[in-house]
C-alpha cells in the first residue's frame, strides 16, 4: 500500500510532461495564488474564456487545475470525483458541498503542487 507521498509524487509525475509545455512557469505561481484567492478563484481563472469566446484565457492554469482535479479523484486520495477542472469546481459549489470538503481539497491541491511544480519541467 503506497503512502499519501507515494501517490502525490506518482501523480504529479504522470502529469509532468502535459504541464511542462503549456504550464511549467505557471505551476510556480499556483500555490500563492490558491492561498491569496482561494481554489475556487484560481478554478473559475483557469475556465475564463477569451474575449469573442474561442478558447481559453490561461491554457496552463487549465492543464494544471485538470491535473489537480484528476489527482483530487485518484485512488487513496478520493476527496472528489470531478475529471476535469468544469465538474471540479461545480462539486465544490454544489449544495451538498461543505466548507470542510473545500479545506480538505485545497489543502491536498497545495501539497499536490509542491511535488507537481518540482516535476514539471
Amino acid at each position: 500500500m503506497k503512502n499519501i507521498s507515494q501517490i502525490r509524487a506518482g501523480n504529479a509525475i504522470k502529469h509532468a510532461k502535459v504541464t511542462g509545455q503549456n504550464g511549467g512557469d505557471v505551476v510556480k505561481g499556483l500555490p500563492m495564488l490558491i492561498l491569496t484567492n482561494g481554489l475556487l478563484a484560481v478554478i473559475a481563472m483557469s475556465l475564463e474564456k477569451k474575449s469573442g469566446g474561442t478558447g481559453l484565457k490561461q491554457e496552463g492554469a487549465h492543464t494544471i487545475m485538470c491535473a489537480i482535479a484528476d489527482h483530487l479523484r485518484s485512488d487513496g486520495i478520493a476527496i472528489t470525483k470531478a475529471k476535469d477542472a468544469a465538474t471540479l469546481v461545480a462539486e465544490l459549489v454544489a449544495p451538498d458541498a461543505d466548507a470542510a470538503l473545500l479545506r480538505r481539497a485545497t489543502a491536498e491541491a497545495l501539497a499536490f503542487l509542491s511535488y507537481l511544480k518540482r516535476f514539471a519541467s
